[in-house]
């Protein structure tokens, strides 16, 4: 290997490993998550409520659709990570360009997709009326520019998974800046309101793809990805699809019920939507990190079965389990008592602050449940399992969410109820997988056989 910008989760210190590995995946996904955030913070600063509760109303949809097919490369990634672990290069090449063949393929259809469904699912929703025209605008917008979006998580999911963090940390950099700037300049210059910001999305993502693209066609090592060579290795694609479908699904689902609580949110009003829309940008930002070191445990847990150090796999679960929880206890507490700062920024109205400083104060607390739940799903996934992290994650954060919602809030019809349902939810979601990780995963990390 002549190139190789990356950080070995294979040997060196665990906890240093760990944190070299996570750092630039932080970062990076700080400004992806700059993306919506700006478009939030322009909107609810220069447009209104009512915009900004259409952005709201549009994210579910999103993950709904983008989401299906990014748990998908999740599939792709764990192999990818086992095969270099390895150092397996020609199962690699057959991973990376079936992976790309079949982001393609998705990235059309989720296009389509999408802009043909929005705004029935937007009705379905029970949004409200005053609110879909902007929603619906900006959703079809945004889905115009799918196929960026997945293939840019599929190529930074393939240096991930290989160990570099740092290059789709800078492609995220610029995309963002070119997001900010156009955010910028679609809506206070030309006033263009919602569809200024979906615009400006589609570019930077674009950006964004054209640059991961660049750096895998051009790299030396082992995972260049070929243009020419890009096509469907059927049995390859079924053993992506066997790891990446039950991802997929588990996304999927998860969103749907995000869709559903949203669907219950809309019925309290548009202050309610906005409130808990700019919470919610808060929340992607408190929890980033905690959701950058279950990606790395995956990662960690995959590339040290593949080069078959079990040893080290024991004891890096035991630093996550610990890093996760440090943070989690910190950022609780943090959110539940000082979330109205934060929301300031993005509106002036105090009735939409009201709303989202009471998400903050029922999530924080239960923000342990999540991370632990998402450190043991890490684990579960990187050691091979995805089927039944999906079962179990369908289970409580879809199924009994869903019920919690069908039988709580008519009997306390409360927007505390609502909010209620995350934290009950993660608690749920976290014992299953810790039962789980007890019987069936962790003897299996001292097995002396691949995986995969």
């Amino acid at each position: 290997m002549k190139e190789r910008s990356s950080t070995s989760l294979t040997e060196g210190p665990i906890t240093r490993s760990i944190l070299l590995f996570t750092g630039p995946l932080i970062i990076g996904n700080l400004f992806q998550q700059l993306y919506n955030t700006t478009d939030s913070f322009i909107v609810g600063n220069f447009v209104g409520s009512g915009a900004l509760a259409a952005i709201g109303a549009s994210a579910q949809i999103i993950n709904l659709f983008i989401g299906f097919i990014i748990g998908l490369t999740t599939g792709a990634g764990i192999i990818i990570a086992q095969y270099y672990g390895a150092g397996d290069g020609t199962r690699l090449h057959s991973a990376v360009h079936t992976s790309f063949w079949f982001c393609i393929l998705g990235g059309i259809l989720v296009s389509i997709a999408g802009c043909l469904l929005s705004p029935l699912i937007l009705t379905a929703m029970n949004t409200p009326a005053e609110v879909i025209p902007d929603a619906a605008l900006y959703l079809r917008v945004y889905f115009l520019g799918a196929l960026f979006n997945i293939l840019y998580n599929m190529g930074a999911g393939t240096l991930q998974a290989t160990g570099d963090t740092k290059h789709p940390l800078y492609y995220l950099c610029l995309s963002s800046v070119v997001n900010v700037v156009l955010d910028i300049l679609f809506v206070t210059v030309f006033h263009m309101a919602v569809p200024g910001v979906a615009l400006a999305t589609l570019i930077a993502q674009l950006v964004s793809a054209v640059c991961v693209l660049w750096k895998l066609t051009h790299t030396d090592d082992i995972y260049r990805l070929v243009p020419s060579q890009i096509r469907s290795d059927q049995a390859m694609l079924v053993k992506i699809l066997k790891f990446g479908i039950p991802t997929g699904l588990q996304t999927a689902i998860t969103s749907l019920s995000n869709v559903i609580v949203q669907s219950y949110l809309n019925g309290f009003g548009s202050l309610a939507m906005a409130g808990s829309n700019i919470y919610g940008k808060v929340d992607s930002f408190a929890l980033l990190p905690a959701n950058c070191l279950s990606l790395t445990t995956t990662t960690y847990i995959a590339q040290n079965m593949g080069a078959r150090k079990f040893d080290r796999v024991k004891k890096g679960f035991k630093s996550f389990l610990w890093l996760g929880n440090l943070y989690a206890v910190v950022m609780g507490i943090l959110l539940c008592f000082f979330s109205a700062g934060p929301l300031r920024l993005f509106t002036s109205d105090p009735e939409v602050v009201h709303f989202g400083a009471m998400m903050g104060q029922v999530l924080g607390p239960g923000y342990i449940l999540l991370i632990t739940c998402q450190i043991l799903i890490g684990t579960a996934r990187g050691a091979g399992d995805t089927f039944s992290t999906m079962l179990l994650s369908i289970l409580n954060l879809c199924g009994l969410r869903i019920l919690w919602l069908t039988i709580m809030i008519p009997l306390f019809p409360s927007i505390y109820t609502l909010y209620l349902g995350y934290p009950v939810t993660w608690g749920t979601a976290a014992v299953c997988m810790g039962i789980y990780y007890r019987k069936k995963i962790k003897p299996r990390l001292g097995l002396s056989q691949s995986v995969f």
